[in-house]
C-alpha cells in the first residue's frame, strides 16, 4: 500500500473566487489516526459533499456549522471527502473532534506545522516564527486551568531563546495594551527564569502594570465611580452613550472582585445593579466569570425587564436552571440575530422539532425568501443567512422533514441546492 496522498479540489465561489479544500485518498485515510466519533453514513457524506459544492467554504470555520450537526448525532466526516485546511493563512478553527488529524498530518511531514496544530516541547522547533504565535498564546489562555503546565513543560525543556519567545508571549493580544491579572503568576514564573534575559521581559510587563496586578485592584477603580444605593448599583455620573467607560478595568476584572470592591456579596450585586445602565456594562463580566447564582439573578431579571436575545450574552445561560434556559431559548428565537440560536443551543442543535421553530423569526423569514427566489429567479446573496440553512442546522429529523415540505408546498424543487442543509440534515 502506497503511504497516501493529500487529495485537492477546486470549487467555484461567488463570495470567494476559487476555494480548494482539502481531503485525502483511501490510502492516507487508513493511516489517519481514529476520531472519537465514527464517519458519517453513505447517504450523509453524499449529502456533505453536496453542501461542499454548493457552499464553497473558504475556511475552516465557514464549515463548523455542519460540522458541529453531525458531531451532535454522533459523526464526523469521513477524510476522503473533507479534512481541516492546513494553508498557512487560514489554519485553525476546526472542530477539536479533528484536532488528531491536524497533529498527525504535520508530524508525518503531509503539512507544515501551522497555527492549527498544538505545540508541545518535541513539536516547538518545527515551527516557522510565524505560526507558532497562535499555539503559544492558546496554550497561555488555557493555562488559567492548570497553573500554565503546558507553557512551563516547554519552557523546561527548550533553551533561553525558546523561553524568551513564550515570555514575550505573554499580553492582552490586542485588547490593550498591557496583559491581564490573571497572566501574572507565568510572568512571575520566568522573572524568577536563570537568563538575564528572560526575566528582563517579565520584569519589564510587571512595571508596567505598576500596582494593577489584581482583579481587585481594576475593580476599586471601577468601584469609585459606583453608587451604591439602598435599592440600586449604579454609576455615579452615567456614560456618555455610545462609549465604553473603563474597557480596560471590566476586562481585568472579575465580577465577584467588582462586588467586593463595593463590599456586597455577588448576588446581592446582581441582584440590585441597575440593569439599564452599569449593569450593561457588567454583563460581560458576569457572564464570563460570575458563578451560576449570580448569572440566574442577573438572566432572570433582564428577561422579566424585557431585554431582547439580541442583548444577552449567552454565556449567561451556561448551566442556569432548566426552566431559565428555556425562556433564554425563547429570547433568542425572537432575536434578528438568527445564528445565535444554534451557538445557545450548542450540543443540542439539531433537536428543535417543528412548533418550536414556527416561534423563530427565521421561519417567518423562510416563506417569503422562496417566494421571493421563485419570484426573481436569484438565490439569496448570503449563503450563510438564507432561513433554509439556519433553519436546517438546528431542526430535528422530523422538523427538517416538515421543512422540507414545507418548501416543496411552495414551490421549491427537492434537488434545489438552498435544501442542502436540510437533506444533510435527514441523512445524519
Amino acid at each position: 500500500m502506497s503511504e497516501g496522498r493529500l487529495v485537492l479540489t477546486k470549487y467555484r465561489s461567488r463570495a470567494s473566487g476559487t476555494v480548494v479544500l482539502t481531503s485525502v485518498d483511501e490510502s492516507l485515510a487508513a493511516r489517519l489516526p481514529d476520531l472519537r466519533l465514527p464517519t458519517m453514513p453513505d447517504e450523509a457524506r453524499a449529502a456533505f459533499r453536496a453542501i461542499l459544492a454548493y457552499e464553497t467554504p473558504p475556511a475552516n470555520g465557514s464549515l463548523i456549522d455542519f460540522l458541529q450537526l453531525a458531531e451532535n448525532r454522533g459523526y464526523s466526516a469521513h477524510p476522503c471527502d473533507w479534512i481541516p485546511d492546513y494553508d498557512q493563512k487560514l489554519a485553525g478553527l476546526h472542530p477539536e473532534l479533528y484536532q488528531p488529524w491536524v497533529d498527525w498530518l504535520s508530524e508525518a511531514g503531509f503539512t507544515k506545522f501551522h497555527c492549527g496544530n498544538r505545540i508541545t516541547p518535541e513539536n516547538f522547533t518545527r515551527f516557522s516564527p510565524g505560526q507558532r504565535g497562535a499555539p503559544i498564546t492558546a496554550l497561555i489562555k488555557s493555562g488559567r486551568a492548570d497553573d500554565f503546565y503546558d507553557v512551563k513543560s516547554i519552557a523546561e525543556a527548550h533553551p533561553a531563546s525558546v523561553r524568551a519567545v513564550l515570555a514575550s508571549r505573554i499580553y492582552a493580544w490586542g485588547s490593550f495594551d498591557g496583559c491581564y491579572p490573571w497572566q501574572v503568576p507565568l510572568l512571575e514564573y520566568f522573572l524568577a527564569d536563570k537568563s538575564d534575559k528572560v526575566s528582563a521581559i517579565a520584569r519589564t510587563k510587571l512595571d508596567k502594570m505598576g500596582a494593577f496586578t489584581t482583579e481587585l485592584a481594576y475593580a476599586r477603580t471601577l468601584a469609585g465611580h459606583i453608587t451604591v444605593d439602598p435599592e440600586v448599583v449604579r454609576w455615579t455620573v452615567p456614560p456618555e452613550p455610545h462609549t465604553v467607560p473603563f474597557y480596560k478595568e471590566f476586562a481585568c476584572t472579575s465580577f465577584g472582585a467588582v462586588a467586593e470592591a463595593l463590599d456586597l456579596a455577588p448576588t446581592k450585586l446582581a441582584s440590585r445593579v441597575d440593569l439599564d445602565g452599569l449593569g450593561k456594562d457588567l454583563m460581560v463580566v458576569a457572564a464570563t466569570s460570575g458563578d451560576v447564582d449570580v448569572r440566574t439573578i442577573l438572566a432572570t431579571r433582564w428577561l422579566d425587564h424585557g431585554t431582547g436575545g439580541e442583548s444577552l450574552s449567552l454565556s449567561l445561560f451556561d448551566n442556569v436552571p432548566m426552566p431559565l434556559w428555556e425562556r433564554g431559548l425563547q429570547a433568542m428565537l425572537r432575536s434578528h440575530y438568527w445564528n445565535s440560536v444554534e451557538e445557545y443551543l450548542g450540543p443540542k442543535s439539531g433537536t428543535l422539532d417543528h412548533p418550536e421553530l414556527g416561534n423563530w423569526l427565521a421561519y417567518e423569514d423562510m416563506t417569503a425568501s422562496i417566494t421571493k427566489e421563485l419570484k426573481n429567479r436569484k438565490l439569496p446573496i448570503n449563503t450563510a443567512c438564507d432561513p433554509l440553512r439556519v433553519l436546517g442546522k438546528i431542526a430535528s429529523k422530523a422538523a427538517a422533514r416538515q421543512l422540507l415540505e414545507d418548501a416543496v408546498a411552495l414551490g421549491m424543487k427537492p434537488d434545489h441546492p438552498r435544501l442542502t442543509m436540510l437533506m444533510f440534515n435527514l441523512a445524519l
